[in-house]
């Protein structure tokens, strides 16, 4: 007898069934049957009419079907996990860092360098306080009681002051001096400033205490080297046409920099060679050290160009005009108003002059004169860096500065340092200023907004025009001054 399993059909009523028999076949009940054949007649109903599709059996070979039948049936994967990957992915972290390098470098490179300056300049002070603090009384000359103040190392005075000591020995102590000041100009800022103002200079220039001229590859020597400008009458036509040309852009650089075009004169004189800033067209540099200018001289070849055919190179920089006066030492300095000059090139356009700026400075140098009335003696821009607090008497200097300068279009330009806005950082400067002045031969703590304050005062026309201290992390102790001296009625 078979074995019925009674089983349920949705949607049919309770008393339909279907069974399975122990023989695996089917069997409904006559009522199961009804059910069943119009739940399936509804379902036909509501299917979509298609086309018939053909069976794969009619077309594939019985060896495709065979071959299809053993195919796996496809498998469907999971999405990635975003966690997972990132497990799998360790260098994420470092990509996602190095994105963040890359939009924010320049700030976290200005943040760098500002903390490299301030450290390094942190560095050098606690250097220069580990050494200890020398004796104002060992630096006194016992011929005068007082401090000597020379505008060089007190190093390369007693070196000179030595008969055993030859001028190959000083010039290379001359050299070395400069090399030392190297990284920390660079550092400090001091080396852009230098640069700023070669371009700020024009005309006729006059670098008191120009040292080992760290100055001079800023000037522009192209119209030095050039020369004065012919008359219209002897140029050519390309000559011609240049001049037209430079008098348009002259006239245009002044325009843009604000100021209002005033009458014909003005015109003409902008026109003029040496009327912008950073067109100069002779230099002169004074100082009491010989043996400075020594390295001056070297930095002269190699900035002018065809310097080294322009400048002589000069076997001893020091010796004596008249073979019977015999030979200066090339380190010493000579107070007073004795000048003499050390190198003459260019018609006199480049002068190297052995003088002491306190005493008195050279006129300018023979040049014909580009406009009517021009006080030809006299220079468009005088210039000195770390001048003022190497000389005995800054006020005498300022004095002697303001004289050689062209009333009201001429222009003094000071780069300084000195006290600054910190008490703490004046308290020791003025504790350290005998060691400063033994290695560098100045005295870094003078009040050098004070001084020139007390010269406009004191100096008749006189005026200061500006008073600037940049870096702000020298807390103040750069000191940036210009000043002019105007026209005094009566004279």
């Amino acid at each position: 007898m078979a074995t019925r399993i009674p089983l349920s059909l949705r949607g049919a009523s309770s008393k339909s069934h279907l069974f399975f028999t122990a023989n695996n076949r089917l069997t409904l009940t006559p009522r199961a049957f009804t059910t069943a054949s119009s739940l399936f007649a509804r379902a036909k109903a509501n299917k979509p009419k298609s086309k018939p599709a053909i069976s794969k059996a009619e077309t594939l070979p019985e060896q495709q079907l065979q071959e299809a039948s053993q195919q796996k049936p496809p498998t469907f994967e999971a999405p990635p996990n975003p966690k997972e990957n990132e497990k799998e992915n360790p260098n994420d972290g470092a990509q996602d860092l190095g994105k963040l390098l890359q939009e924010r470098k320049w700030p976290l490179l200005l943040s760098g360098l500002t903390a490299f300056i301030i450290s390094a300049y942190i560095s050098m002070i606690v250097a220069s306080l580990i050494k200890g603090p020398d004796p104002c009384h060992i630096h006194v000359d016992p011929s005068t009681g007082e401090l000597p103040v020379t505008g060089r190392p007190r190093e390369l005075d007693s070196l000179t002051n030595n008969p055993a000591i030859t001028d190959w020995v000083l010039r290379e102590k001359a050299e070395e001096f400069d090399r030392g000041l190297n990284m920390a100009e660079r550092v400090m800022g001091i080396r852009l400033l230098r640069k700023w103002l070669g371009t700020r200079v024009k005309g006729h220039v006059l670098e008191v205490a120009v040292g080992t001229g760290r100055n001079l590859q800023f000037y522009d020597w192209s119209e030095v080297v050039k020369g004065p400008t012919l008359k219209e009458t002897e140029l050519t036509a390309e000559e011609t046409k240049e001049k037209k040309e430079k008098e348009k852009e002259r006239i245009q650089a002044v325009l843009d920099k604000g100021e209002k075009q005033m009458d014909k004169d003005w015109q003409e004189r902008v026109k003029l060679p040496g009327s912008l800033e950073g067109e100069m067209l002779t230099f002169t540099g004074v100082d009491i050290s010989e043996g400075m200018m020594g390295v001056a001289r070297t930095r002269l070849r190699e900035n002018v160009p065809d310097g080294k055919k322009v400048v002589p190179k000069g076997k001893r920089l020091g010796a004596a005009k008249n073979a019977g006066e015999g030979e200066s030492r090339i380190g010493q300095g000579k107070r007073g108003e004795e000048q003499e000059v050390l190198l003459s090139a260019l018609e006199d356009r480049i002068r190297l002059v052995r003088a002491d700026a306190e005493a008195k400075l050279p006129e300018a140098p023979a040049y014909p004169a580009r406009y009517e009335g021009e006080d030809v003696k006299k220079y468009d821009t005088v210039v000195q860096t770390f001048g003022l607090c190497s000389v005995h008497d800054p006020l005498a200097l300022l004095k002697n500065m303001a004289g050689v300068v062209k009333p009201d279009t001429g222009r003094i330009i000071l780069l300084e340092h000195g006290k600054g806005w910190s008490d703490w950082i004046n308290e020791k400067l003025d504790l350290w200023a005998p060691q400063h002045f033994t290695r560098y031969g100045c005295w870094w703590n003078r009040d050098i907004e004070r001084l020139v304050k007390e010269a406009e005062k004191r100096v008749p026309g006189l005026e200061v025009v500006k008073i600037e201290r940049p870096g702000w992390f020298q807390a103040g102790t750069t000191v940036l001054v210009q000043l002019k001296v105007k026209s005094q009625q009566g004279n």
